[in-house]
């Protein structure tokens, strides 16, 4: 379950909720600071890792609006005293989690509050690490994807061998696509890319044999 991929920041994922949504947990193993990205509820695990390995957050953040994405964003804030990001266009979906929830026969989920927007070019820092925050609109408006020395999490912006769906209020097929091949093909092919649901994969692999970014037919995730 632990691995620690680039070397300098130790990377977990915990795989929790119905829609098997991977919420990660990004630290530094010498001051002990953590980011959690994309807190999808189910937060017993995480919490229990949190303690384990002695870990401060200093924030938590959503790649995207999606239910999946933030259902546990207002538990682990109040447990943590950490503050909450999402980007500004994709409060809306968190106006909208009451009847999301009941939609799909959920608890009613807690909506975050939200302490400060996410943008591009925003710089998150954990220990004398940085990481930057890069918009990547299309699965929703406010789609966003965090970059660091050797990884880079997307969310629900691309996954092996697919993209994310567009199909939802806010999603745009062309939008999606031209974020990919104008704000992440053109980073490190080595990166590797930690997606919001499913395997992981790498720039490079994605930039050869995506059949989105290559023209062809597929399927969504």
């Amino acid at each position: 379950m632990f691995y620690n991929l680039s070397r300098v920041l130790n990377i977990t994922h915990f795989t929790v909720g119905p829609f098997l949504e991977h919420t990660y947990v990004v630290s530094d193993p010498d001051t002990k600071e953590a980011l959690i990205i994309d807190p999808g509820g189910w937060n017993g695990k995480v919490l229990s890792y949190l303690k384990k390995e002695n870990l401060k957050v200093k924030e938590i953040v959503s790649t995207h609006g999606h239910i999946d994405h933030i259902a546990g964003a207002w538990d682990l804030r109040q447990k943590t005293e950490a503050t909450y990001r999402i980007h500004a266009q994709d409060e809306s979906w968190l106006e909208r989690l009451g009847s999301i929830s009941a939609y799909f026969g959920f608890p009613d989920v807690k909506k975050p509050v939200i302490d400060s927007y996410l943008k591009e070019g925003d710089i998150l820092r954990v220990g004398p690490y940085e990481i930057r925050v890069i918009e990547t609109p299309g699965h929703t408006q406010g789609g966003v994807c965090f970059v660091t020395e050797g990884n880079i999490f997307v969310g629900d912006t691309l996954f092996q061998g697919s993209i994310g769906r567009t199909d939802l209020p806010g999603g745009d097929y062309d939008q999606l696509v031209q974020s990919i091949n104008k704000r992440l093909m053109t980073l490190d092919e080595k990166l590797i890319v930690h997606c919001g649901h499913g395997e992981k994969t790498t720039i490079g692999q994605e930039k050869k044999t995506n059949p989105f970014l290559k023209g062809g037919n597929a399927a969504f995730f």
